[in-house]
């Protein structure tokens, strides 16, 4: 009963840091950050690790230990963010590590200490990585070759990863501020106010009678939700635990459900007009206006959808799965009528950006309180206060959570910046790929693998952003190219072997083995894959040029895109051998490219088998 009362405890504290927070980012939001955007940093950082630690502590209780560890990381992260908060007019006009305090010192190490613990506990790759970037800042001058720099004393690496924005309040920080933080309290509030169940309803009443129709419907949920959610796993969680049930009482195999749920929580990160949030980071990282990110992510979105579509329409018909049952498909009319005002949140959130221009924050926190509103205006879609805030503290605590994997990468910047390790690491990206746009690729695809084990898409693009990006633009990619591509595989990372934690998560749901799942979702997404690389030789697909070559590059890759997923299904009118699967492989790797010879044979090798395979269904019809 104590261990009870003493949880219940950390939770209300947990939830009252969470409400705090919100109020105070509201506030920012509307006037202004408080004082400076250090200090706005500040206490973002302050209240998310209060609510972080306080969370941790409740899990824990069982272990008076792990409670104590707990309270002095709350203590080691509140005290240093007081004191900067306090002294913050000094500091910012610190003119170098010269005119550091011994206290300042103490402070900033004990800060460093615990956001690399507090990032290892979301991810073990992004702890290992901020401990490496420490190491390098310290004592990279003691290394051999390209990797050795001129040096850095102790008190220029705390002065650079804690008192400049170059470091710790740097580009994670702002970014989880920023963005992220009100994404994550706006899909709690749609969840609370049901609107994942309501766009499941809308997708299973338009798709639902087709063939597959219960994974179809599951996509459409999935790619509407998605793009405001803004997580793969929230997604999964969101519309997953509906969805794959469904999935799996239609026909399809639990492995096969929970890949698609999969596959379609992932793509709906490519889907404008939010593209979960990302579209934003990538405004900031690149200079490019969001307006454009949004118009060039329309057609790879649509590519990849196609893929999956075409990829799930040949499942159904492989294992003879039906649409859904008649009784079990929801009148559009009546569902739409029901549900109509909980669409007026996410439609107003995408005014607010594209037609008022005004910031993500101020957009974001506007639609949360439409989306409240609209949710409590009509009995259907009504709840009550201690609802909204359990699902409020749950996206509080997400955020929190965020913020302490993401604090570490400015860790990560200042190792790049501060010994100017970033051209040294183009060079070095330029030298094992001699230059090549292809291997540049590849090799960013690997690293976008290794980087987004367990990471958020958000973060893992990040990475890859400061990382590889410079390498791809150097090869003759365009900036937007570069980074969409490195967004797509930041994204497919989570359900790449070999942890593909968005695949476990879908697994767990399934009840399906995680790895089969993984590997099922990997397959299906390789002609997205193939869409990936084509965008960084065709600027068509990003909307870049004349309409009349924009239309030319859709179609052609729309015929490739289904050319390559009915090679790798097996399938194409009927069954194929494994000759015709190859044929339509290549011919769909001959229309990616840029010379119109290589695409002419493709297209004739892509009818030549339709054809074939249409005469020989047509005499077997006949028998």
């Amino acid at each position: 009963m104590k261990l009870q009362n003493s949880t219940e405890t950390l939770h209300v504290l947990s939830t009252a840091a969470g409400i705090i927070l919100f109020c105070y980012m509201a506030f920012a939001t509307v006037f202004g950050p408080y004082k400076t955007t250090f200090v706005h940093l500040a206490l973002f950082a302050l209240l998310s690790f209060i609510i972080l630690f306080l969370d941790s502590m409740a899990l824990r209780q069982n272990s008076r230990k792990k409670v104590s560890y707990d309270l002095v990381l709350l203590l080691a992260s509140a005290i240093p963010l007081i004191y900067f908060i306090l002294d913050f007019e000094r500091l910012i006009n610190l003119w170098g590590s010269t005119y550091l305090s011994y206290l300042d010192l103490f402070l900033g190490s004990v800060f460093v200490l615990v956001c690399i613990e507090a990032s290892r506990r979301q991810s073990y790759m992004l702890g290992g990585l901020a401990v490496l970037a420490c190491l390098y800042m310290l004592f990279g001058n003691f290394l051999p070759g390209v990797f050795s720099h001129a040096g850095m004393d102790f008190g220029r690496f705390i002065y650079t990863v804690v008192y400049t924005s170059e470091g710790l309040f740097g580009t994670g920080l702002k970014v989880a501020a920023t963005y992220l933080f009100m994404f994550m309290v706006l899909g709690s509030v749609l969840r609370v106010s049901k609107t994942g169940d309501f766009m499941i309803d809308l997708a299973n009443s338009v798709l639902g009678a087709r063939t597959g129709g219960a994974a179809k419907g599951a996509m459409a949920a999935s790619a509407g939700l998605g793009t405001i959610v803004g997580s793969s796993i929230g997604n999964v969680v969101a519309t997953g635990t509906f969805t794959i049930p469904l999935m799996k009482s239609t026909g399809f195999q639990p492995h096969v459900a929970a890949a698609v749920e999969t596959n379609t929580s992932e793509g709906a990160q490519l889907v404008p007009p939010i593209l979960g949030a990302s579209a934003f980071i990538m405004a900031q990282v690149t200079g490019i206006s969001y307006e454009i990110i949004v118009l060039a992510a329309i057609i790879p979105a649509a590519l990849y959808y196609i893929s999956l579509y075409s990829v799930v329409h040949i499942e159904a018909l492989r294992h003879g799965i039906k649409g859904l049952p008649e009784d079990k498909i929801p009148s559009f009319k009546e569902k739409f009528a029901a549900g109509w005002h909980l669409l007026i949140a996410p439609i107003a959130l995408f005014c607010l950006l594209l037609i008022g221009s005004y910031t993500v924050t101020f957009a974001s926190l506007a639609a949360i309180f439409i989306a409240v509103a609209c949710g409590l205006a009509r009995k259907s879609t009504k709840f009550g206060f201690k609802k909204l805030i359990k699902f409020a503290s749950e996206g509080l605590s997400q955020s929190a959570q965020i913020t302490a994997l993401v604090i570490s990468i400015g860790l990560i910047q200042a190792s790049i910046v501060a010994t100017g390790l970033g051209p040294r690491l183009t060079d070095i990206i330029l030298g094992l790929s001699d230059g090549s746009l292809l291997m540049t690729a590849g090799l960013t695809v690997v690293a976008a693998t290794v980087l987004g084990m367990g990471m958020p898409t958000p973060i893992t693009y990040l990475l890859l952003a400061m990382f590889a990006a410079p390498a791809l633009v150097e090869c003759g990619a365009s900036v937007l190219a570069a980074h969409l591509f490195l967004f797509y595989f930041a994204i497919k990372s989570g359900s790449t072997p070999p942890v593909a934690l968005v695949a476990v998560v879908a697994a767990s749901i399934a009840e399906a083995h995680w790895f089969r799942t993984a590997i099922t979702a990997f397959t299906h997404s390789l002609p997205g894959f193939a869409v990936a690389f084509m965008f960084l030789y065709e600027p068509g697909l990003l909307f870049e040029g004349d309409y009349s070559v924009i239309f030319f590059v859709f179609v052609k890759a729309v015929i490739a895109v289904i050319a390559i997923t009915y090679a790798i299904q097996g399938w194409c009118g009927g069954w194929v051998s494994w000759f015709s699967r190859a044929v339509l492989a290549s011919a769909g790797l001959a229309i990616f490219n840029e010379n119109l010879y290589a695409n002419s044979f493709g297209i004739a090798a892509i009818v030549s088998i339709f054809l074939f395979q249409y005469l020989q269904n047509s005499a077997n019809i006949k028998r």
